[in-house]
């Protein structure tokens, strides 16, 4: 009997040009593909402002294309990555959303929970609560 692992959606960004400094989160996981496009959506929104009048008009025009933002998620849905790139007068950014698999976590607690709940009665010290 063969399971697939489950899958999870990797948002990562890139800038090439000047370092810059709290612009938010360079990645994400999430596993939901429309949660992985609203996290570029809401990057691309936080940058926006730092763009020249034409890159700007047309990242609103993105912003507002419902359309897209379907489209960018049935893509992720299928297994293919969603890119989306804007230039700017400090470099140019570079969000994807890659489609990921992910190992389910084992608990790696394998003390019985009556020994557990005794442990908790005892304090960082060792002495009884």
């Amino acid at each position: 009997m063969s399971e697939s692992l489950p899958r999870a959606y990797w948002c990562h960004v890139d800038h090439d040009g000047q370092q810059l400094q709290n612009w938010g989160p360079a990645d994400i996981t999430t596993n939901a593909p429309g949660l992985a496009v609203a996290w570029v959506r809401e990057a691309v929104r936080s940058i926006s402002s730092t763009l020249e009048r034409e890159t700007f008009h047309a990242v609103w025009g993105w912003l507002g294309d419902h359309g897209a933002v379907h489209a960018a998620v049935v893509e992720l849905r299928r297994g293919k990555p969603y890119t989306f790139t804007v230039p700017s007068p400090v470099g140019r950014w570079t969000w994807t959303a890659y489609p990921v698999s992910v190992l389910p976590v084992v608990e790696s607690c394998s003390v019985p929970a009556a020994r557990m709940r005794q442990l908790a009665l005892v304090g960082a010290i060792g002495r009884r609560l």
